[in-house]
């Protein structure tokens, strides 16, 4: 199963996030809502928001690009940066990215998911994100290991979902490649 990371969506997804905490997040917390979001949205539609991939790390599931954008890393940082600002564990929304690119349902898989997660603090969100299958599964103790959206369905005993993902993706890729992405 493949997927194909959306810029565009996944500024708006954490922009959707940070509203909801005052525009203003620690970044690790910030990573594992937009996990949470994901992998949630993945078991319920065989999609993810952002079309990043995880990835197995010493705090938890990370979304890889997402991470690297933070860190300032990436041929898109800039323009990340000029929305959300990074600065030493904290992120701050600077700017207005809008909505347009996320579905009425990603919206509201992004406000449950912060509002279920409100009185955690980054160290319960991080324990908890410990307790996830895939995680425990490809946590190597040292460095990050991908972890497959597969496995994060049936972690989530959505295995009958990776057909139709996979089914899904194909048929997005056809179009992509027939009309442009």
């Amino acid at each position: 199963m493949q997927s194909h990371f959306n810029f565009e969506k996944t500024v708006q997804a954490a922009a959707v996030l940070l509203h909801r905490d005052d525009r203003r997040m620690t970044r690790l917390r910030l990573l594992k809502l937009l996990y949470i979001a994901d992998r949630e949205l993945l078991a319920q539609s065989g999609r993810t928001i952002t079309g990043d991939q995880a990835y197995a790390m010493k705090n938890g599931p990370v979304l890889r690009q997402v991470y690297d954008l933070i860190k300032g890393i990436g041929s898109r940082a800039g323009e990340w940066d000029d929305v959300i600002h990074s600065r030493d564990y904290w992120v701050e929304l600077h700017g207005e990215p809008g909505r347009g690119k996320l579905t009425k349902d990603e919206v509201e898989k992004l406000q449950d998911v912060a509002e279920r997660h409100r009185d955690r603090d980054d160290d319960e969100l991080s324990l908890l994100t410990h307790d996830f299958p895939e995680w425990r599964e490809h946590f190597c103790g040292g460095g990050e290991s991908r972890i497959p959206w597969e496995d994060v369905l049936r972690a989530q005993g959505k295995a009958e979902l990776v057909e139709i993902a996979e089914r899904d993706n194909a048929t997005s890729q056809l179009l992509d490649d027939l009309f442009g992405p």
